[in-house]
C-alpha cells in the first residue's frame, strides 16, 4: 500500500509537506538560487521511509530508518533517467544544460544536509578502484532496503512540487545502481568557472541548512525578523555616528588631522561607489583613528546602497573587545542590535533567560533562548564584531555548524582591520576571494592596514590570473602622503645587524634613562631577561608579560604599566609579541628582537604612539642569540624563514624614521608576492597537510579545505588549557564539573533534548566567564607539567594549583624554548 504523503511527518509535531514548504520559503528568503530551492524541496523526501515514520512515533524500528541518502538517491533516479524529467529539471533550475557535476552537486548536498560537505574529488583509499564521494556502505544498505520496500510514494512526493513522469521503475535498476556506486565521478576541470561552482555549492548548501534549522526549530519569521532588524539599525546608523563625531574634541593637531583623513576617505568612497566598486583599501598610519574611519565609510555605503549588515573582523581577541566597547558607546540605545562573537564574548539577555529557566523552564523562555543562540550562531545580528579566525574560516568552511553563518555574509559590509596579520602567502588570495564573493552576493569590503600590502595578482602566476578572471585590486581611499606628515613621524628605528646575547640586552635596557618596552620572540627569553633585570630593579619598575599569564592578570599588568607611564615614573615591560597589536600603550623607547617587517612596525606602533614626547621615540631592532640559538629562527621556521630573509633585504639601512617605512613595507610585500608560492599553505598541526587553494577549490575539496586553520595551534607544542582561580573563594571550576555531571545524567535518562541543550549552554556561558582566568599553554615533551588543584578535568581544561602560578611569573613550566 502506497503511503499518503499528506499524512507523513518530518518531525514529531510537524507534517512533512509543511516542513518542506517552510524550508523552501526560508531558503528563498536567503538566496535566489534555484539550486538551493531544489535541495530544499528534496532534502527530506527520504523521511517517507516507513521505518523513519515509526521512529518519530517511538514505535519499534526494524530495518533501515535513515533518510538523507534515500532522499539523494531518489532525486538522482528521478532526474537522470528520463529526457522529460531532465527537461523539467532544466526548466526548474533555469539553465540550458545540466552537467554531471551539477547532478553531483545536488545529490551530494541532499545526502549530506545533516553533515558536512565532503570532498568531491576524494583521494584513493586502500584497495578500492577509486574513492567515492558518498559512503559505499550506506549505499549498499540503502539498495537492500529498496529491494524490500517497493511501495514508497517517491514519485508522488516529487511530482507534488515539480511535474515529472514516473521513475519508480528505475530505483532497482542494476545499471543505474552501479553507475551511482562506481561512476559518480566529479571533474572540476570541466567547470567553466571553478570558483563560481565552488561558492555556489557551498552557499546553496549553507542556505538550506539555515532554512531547515529555522523551520525545524519552530522559529517562525526568524529570517524576516532579522532582515528587518538590519533595516532598522541601518536607518539610525548615520545619525548616531554623526552625533558622536560632532561631539569629538578637536583639541589637538593630531585630532584635527584624524578628522581630515576620515573626511577625505569618505569623499573618496563616494566616488568609488559611483563607479560600482565593491572592495576598498584603507591604508592609513597607526593612530589615525581607523575604527571611526571604518564606521564612517560603512555609513556612507549604507546611505548610498541601502541597508546592510556589518561584520567587523579583527585579528586578535583583545582588539575585538576594544572595538565592541567603542561601538556600544557610539550606538547607545541600540545595544540589542550589536553582538561580539568570539570565545570570550557574552550575551546579557541570554544569561538572564538562562537564570530564569533554572527556576522556571517555561516553553516561551526556552524558545527565546533557542532563538538568541541561533541568532549568534548564524551571525544574524545587524552588527557583528568577530575575529579573523571566525570570519575567514567560515568563508572556506565545509562544516555544518560554521556554514550556518554564510548566508548572512551576503548584502554585508565587511570591515577588516590589519589584513597583513593573515599568513603572508594567503592575504592576497583572501582579498581576491573576498572580492569575488562581494561581487557575487552584493556585499562590500573595506580592507584596512597601517602597512602597504600588495593586492595585485602575481603576474607570473598565470593560473591565478585565470582563476580570478576580472579581478581588480581594491579601490584606494587615501593617498600615501599622510605617512609623510610630521604628526605621524613619531619614532626612529635603529637596526643593529649584529647578534647580541641576553646579558648585553640587559645592560642596554638598564642603561636607558627612560621607560622601555622590550618585545622578544619566545616566552623563555622574556623569563630569562626578567630574572636578570629583577636582580637590579624593584618589582614596581619591572613587569613580565606573556601568554603564561591569565588574560585578567595580563590586563592588570598593562594597566599598572600605563599608570606608571602617566605618572612619569620609569617602567620596564618585558613582553612577547602579544603586546604588538590592540594595546594602546605609549613608550619613549622600544626594543624589538628581529621579526618580520609587519611585526616590527606593529611593535614600533607602541613607541611615541601619541606623539607627545619632545623628540622622536627610539625603536631598537636587534637579533637576540640565547642558549646558542638565534631566537627569531625558533619562530620563523622552514618556509617561513623566507619572511626573515625578505625583512633583512627590505631593511637595507641602519636608521629609519617612521615616514621612511612605507617604502620598506612595499619592498617586503613585493618580495612576498614575487617570491612566495601564492595561495598555498602548509598546516603543520594537521600532519603537514598541504593546501593549494586554486587547485583544491577547482576540485571542490570541501572537506580538505575545511581543515584549514588560520592559526596553527600545535606548531610549537601540544596545547593545554589551565584554569587559574581568582581567589580562594572561586568555585567556578567545581561548578563547571557539577553542571557537566548534570548534563551526563540528563543524557543517560534520555531527557528532552531542549533541557540538555540549555544545560550545555550554561556550561558555555560559564566557560566564557571563566575565560579571563584560562591560560592556553603549549607544552613540549621536555616541559614539566604544572601541579593541579583537582584530579578531575573538563575535557582538556585542567584546574591549576596555586603553587604552580603567580602574578609575577605566571604559570610554572620548567622546560626549554617556551614560545608564544
Amino acid at each position: 500500500m502506497v503511503l499518503n504523503i499528506e499524512k507523513l511527518k518530518s518531525h514529531p509535531d510537524k507534517y512533512l509537506l509543511d516542513h518542506i514548504r517552510g524550508v523552501r520559503e526560508n531558503t528563498k528568503k536567503l538566496t535566489n538560487s534555484s539550486f538551493a530551492e531544489l535541495i530544499a524541496i528534496c532534502h527530506d523526501l527520504g523521511k517517507l521511509n516507513p521505518n523513519f515514520q515509526n521512529k518519530l512515533s517511538h514505535q519499534p524500528i526494524i530495518g533501515y530508518s535513515n533518510h538523507a541518502y534515500l532522499s539523494a538517491y531518489v532525486f538522482f533516479c528521478a532526474f537522470c533517467t528520463s529526457k522529460l524529467n531532465i527537461e523539467a529539471l532544466k526548466q526548474f533550475l533555469k539553465v540550458n544544460n545540466i552537467t554531471q557535476n551539477d547532478l553531483i552537486e545536488l545529490t551530494v548536498s541532499i545526502a549530506k544536509h545533516h553533515g558536512n560537505l565532503p570532498d568531491f574529488s576524494p583521494e584513493w583509499k586502500y584497495d578500492e578502484a577509486f574513492a567515492t564521494i558518498l559512503s559505499k556502505d550506506e549505499i549498499y544498505i540503502l539498495f537492500k532496503f529498496l529491494e524490500e520496500e517497493t511501495n514508497l510514494p517517491v514519485f508522488e512526493f516529487i511530482n507534488y512540487f515539480i511535474s515529472i513522469e514516473d521513475f519508480r521503475q528505475f530505483l532497482l535498476n542494476k545499471k543505474l545502481q552501479k553507475f551511482f556506486l562506481e561512476q559518480f565521478i566529479f571533474d572540476g576541470r570541466k567547470n567553466e568557472n571553478p570558483l563560481d561552482f565552488f561558492i555556489n555549492v557551498q552557499y546553496s548548501f549553507a542556505s538550506v541548512l539555515q532554512a531547515d534549522k529555522a523551520d525545524a526549530g519552530g522559529m517562525g519569521n526568524f529570517i524576516v525578523d532579522q532582515q528587518n532588524a538590519v533595516q532598522i539599525f541601518s536607518s539610525c546608523f548615520h545619525a548616531k555616528l554623526d552625533f558622536y563625531l560632532k561631539e569629538l574634541k578637536q583639541d589637538s593637531n593630531l585630532n584635527k588631522l584624524r578628522t581630515q583623513i576620515r573626511e577625505n576617505a569618505v569623499r573618496n568612497i563616494k566616488i568609488g561607489l559611483i563607479e560600482n566598486k565593491k572592495v576598498f583599501e584603507l591604508t592609513a598610519p597607526t593612530g589615525s583613528g581607523k575604527t571611526l574611519m571604518l564606521l564612517s565609510l560603512a555609513s556612507e555605503i549604507i546611505q548610498n546602497k541601502g541597508a546592510k549588515r556589518i561584520i567587523y573582523a579583527l585579528p586578535f581577541l583583545s582588539i575585538t573587545e576594544q572595538v565592541e566597547n567603542e561601538v556600544l558607546k557610539i550606538f547607545k540605545g541600540y545595544e540589542t542590535f550589536i553582538q561580539r562573537v568570539d570565545s570570550k564574548s557574552e550575551n546579557q539577555r541570554f544569561e538572564e533567560i538562562q537564570k530564569e529557566l533554572d527556576d522556571n523552564p517555561e516553553e516561551e523562555k526556552i524558545m527565546e533562548a533557542n532563538i538568541l543562540e541561533f541568532q549568534e550562531n548564524t551571525f544574524a545580528y545587524p552588527f557583528i564584531i568577530t575575529t579573523f579566525v571566525r570570519f575567514f574560516e567560515t568563508l572556506l568552511s565545509n562544516k555544518n555548524a560554521e556554514l550556518l553563518k554564510l548566508p548572512n555574509f551576503s548584502n554585508c559590509i565587511f570591515l577588516l582591520d590589519e589584513i597583513q596579520s593573515l599568513p603572508p602567502r594567503l592575504y592576497g588570495f583572501f582579498v581576491a576571494y573576498l572580492s569575488h564573493f562581494c561581487n557575487k552576493f552584493g556585499s562590500y569590503a573595506i580592507i584596512s592596514t597601517a602597512t602597504q600590502p600588495s593586492y595585485e595578482l602575481p603576474k607570473k602566476h598565470l593560473e591565478a590570473q585565470r582563476f580570478f578572471n576580472g579581478y581588480s585590486k581594491p579601490y584606494p581611499l587615501l593617498p600615501l602622503s599622510y605617512f609623510d606628515n610630521n604628526l605621524f613621524n613619531r619614532y626612529q628605528i635603529e637596526y643593529d645587524k649584529n647578534n647580541i646575547d641576553i646579558e648585553t640586552l640587559k645592560d642596554l635596557i638598564i642603561s636607558e634613562n627612560q621607560s622601555v618596552l622590550v618585545i622578544l620572540n619566545t616566552i623563555e627569553d622574556t623569563k630569562d631577561l626578567y630574572q636578570l633585570c629583577k636582580n637590579i630593579l624593584n618589582n614596581e619598575e619591572l613587569i613580565l608579560l606573556n601568554t603564561h599569564f591569565a588574560p585578567r592578570d595580563r590586563k592588570l599588568k598593562i594597566y599598572l604599566a600605563k599608570r606608571r607611564l602617566r605618572e612619569g615614573k620609569k617602567i620596564i615591560v618585558i613582553s612577547t609579541q602579544l603586546i604588538e597589536a590592540g594595546v594602546d600603550i605609549d613608550f619613549p623607547i622600544v626594543y624589538r628582537d628581529f621579526a618580520t617587517v609587519s611585526s616590527i612596525i606593529q611593535s614600533a606602533g607602541r613607541c611615541n604612539r601619541n606623539g607627545k614626547f619632545p623628540t622622536l621615540g627610539k625603536v631598537k631592532i636587534f637579533q637576540l642569540q640565547n642558549k646558542g640559538k638565534i631566537r627569531s629562527k625558533l619562530i620563523y621556521r622552514g618556509k617561513d624563514y623566507e619572511l626573515i630573509r625578505f625583512t633583512k633585504n627590505s631593511f637595507t639601512d641602519i636608521l629609519y624614521q617612521e615616514k621612511d617605512l612605507i617604502n620598506v613595507q612595499k619592498n617586503f610585500f613585493n618580495l612576498i608576492q614575487s617570491d612566495l608560492e601564492w595561495g598555498k599553505h602548509t598546516s603543520i598541526s594537521n600532519h603537514n597537510l598541504e593546501f593549494d587553494f586554486l587547485k583544491d577549490i577547482t576540485e571542490c575539496q570541501y572537506e580538505k579545505i575545511g581543515k584549514f586553520q588560520l592559526i596553527d595551534e600545535k606548531v610549537f607544542g601540544e596545547e593545554k588549557l589551565y584554569y587559574v582561580s581568582k581567589n580562594k573563594k572561586d568555585d567556578s571550576f567545581n561548578r563547571l564539573l557539577k553542571i557537566n555531571d548534570e548534563v551526563m545524567n540528563l543524557i543517560h535518562q534520555n531527557a528532552d533534548i531542549s533541557f540538555i541543550k540549555l544545560k550545555r549552554k550554561n556550561i558555555e556561558l560559564l566557560l566564557r566567564k571563566m575565560s579571563q582566568q584560562i591560560i592556553k599553554v603549549r607544552i613540549k615533551s621536555e616541559d614539566k607539567k604544572p601541579d593541579l588543584a583537582d584530579n578531575r578535568s573538563y575535557f582538556d581544561l585542567f584546574h591549576i594549583s596555586s603553587s604552580s602560578y603567580s602574578f609575577e611569573m605566571g604559570i610554572d613550566l620548567k622546560g626549554n624554548d617556551c614560545i608564544i
